[in-house]
């Protein structure tokens, strides 16, 4: 799905005042019947990819374990070996050999053998990494072979189906779901509702999470300095997240760094990195259904959306999953550590000037935990803590 800002002059067209709507979209029905009914084809294409993918999984984890064994010297964290395969039996006679060296170089200690053995470590480790490498381009190759099947499949992760629009489907199509949809218990991964109007009874909601400093992940990346929210209702699903975003100097010409720091100097923003710039975000990530009632237009925002209370907008396009950020306003900062209430909103626009839109539906976000989790966030940004830290991760002379 598409996630690009419309222009703010549909504002005058939006109504007064939008109450949240208990009754289910008059499309609710169709769309998730029908979302149903192609999950029991798109899942077991899904499972048979999944089921293909196995021996690549499978091969990289063996050679990395022997790439670890050979680094290590520990034969015992692999055997047996499957002398068989050309790699294994490599690294089986590496380790035999190096073996023989080590004990005759305690019984004579000779340069020469210490060499020999360097040289021959270097060589089989080069191997272990070129199969590594072939492995991961296999893998690779299957996986962009196989993605429109995973993009197919990406309404039905996670979907919440009708579990009498399975079972019909079912009839024609074995698939993974089947059993699942059978049973009296729920299964794995799948959940189900008996009508599609029961979807509209199902609501989740998290409060707003605690933040963290900056830091390093497992994967590298930057993690921390976040706090998000969610909210459920049947298949719409969104998240939404204050957070630093950052840009490399260098990317950008003067002007753009100076309304970067403008930016910053107008909250009253502590901030200074030679290789990086900063503005207080949002971010927006979700899973929408197609229309349900004819809208055309998801609005983020507070209140009724009268005034300035529009924070972001998004065409409605054909449903799916949607990811979006941009920097916050000063406006937006101080509602939300206020604790005002954040909602989406999906609109029906008249394409008729002068035509008032109509809200098919409203999703608001808990206000558990907004105010201080927020201004504990904007006190790090703002009063020199994520400098600081940035500078320890990323120091001035790390090149960006």
């Amino acid at each position: 799905m598409r996630a690009a800002a419309l222009p703010l002059l549909l504002l005058p067209l939006l109504p007064a005042v939008l109450l949240a709507q208990d009754v289910p979209p008059a499309g609710l029905a169709e769309v998730e019947t029908a979302r149903s009914r192609s999950c029991v084809a798109s899942l077991a294409r899904l499972r048979e990819l999944d089921a293909s993918m196995e021996p690549f999984a499978v091969r990289l984890d063996r050679v990395n374990a022997l790439g670890q064994a050979v680094s290590l010297e520990k034969a015992g964290d692999v055997v047996p070996f499957n002398r068989a395969d050309p790699l294994e039996d490599a690294v089986a006679r590496w380790f035999a050999a190096d073996s023989a060296l080590a004990v005759r170089n305690i019984a004579q200690p000779d340069s020469a053998i210490s060499q020999e053995r360097r040289m021959a470590r270097t060589s089989i480790l080069d191997q272990l990494r070129q199969a590594l490498e072939e492995a991961s381009a296999e893998a690779q190759g299957k996986i962009r072979e196989g993605a429109p099947i995973q993009v197919a499949a990406e309404p039905c992760v996670g979907a919440i189906l009708v579990r009498s629009a399975v079972l019909e489907a079912c009839a024609t199509t074995p698939s993974p779901v089947c059993e699942a949809a059978r049973a009296q218990e729920p299964q794995g991964s799948y959940r189900f509702v008996d009508a599609p109007e029961d979807l509209w009874d199902l609501e989740q909601y998290g409060p707003w999470s605690q933040s963290g400093p900056l830091q390093r992940g497992a994967d590298g990346n930057l993690v921390g300095a976040r706090t998000d929210a969610r909210a459920r209702r049947g298949n719409v699903v969104f998240t939404v997240a204050v957070a630093p975003l950052f840009r490399p100097r260098s990317e950008l010409s003067e002007e753009e760094v100076a309304q970067f720091n403008a930016n910053l100097d107008s909250l009253g923003f502590v901030f200074g990195h030679p290789l990086l710039v900063m503005a207080p975000g949002i971010e927006l990530q979700g899973n929408l259904p197609p229309p349900l009632g004819g809208e055309n237009l998801y609005a983020l925002h507070f209140g009724d959306l009268s005034g300035d209370d529009m924070i972001w907008n998004m065409e409605a396009g054909s449903g799916g999953q949607f990811q979006a950020s941009f920097p916050a306003s000063a406006s937006a900062l101080a509602r939300l550590q206020a604790g005002e209430v954040v909602s989406l909103t999906a609109l029906r626009v008249p394409e008729e000037e002068g035509a008032e839109a109509e809200a098919v539906f409203t999703l608001s976000l808990l206000q558990v935990g907004q105010s201080n989790n927020v201004g504990a966030l904007l006190q790090y940004m703002g009063g020199g803590g994520l400098s600081t830290d940035l500078l320890a991760l990323i120091p001035p002379g790390a090149g960006g």
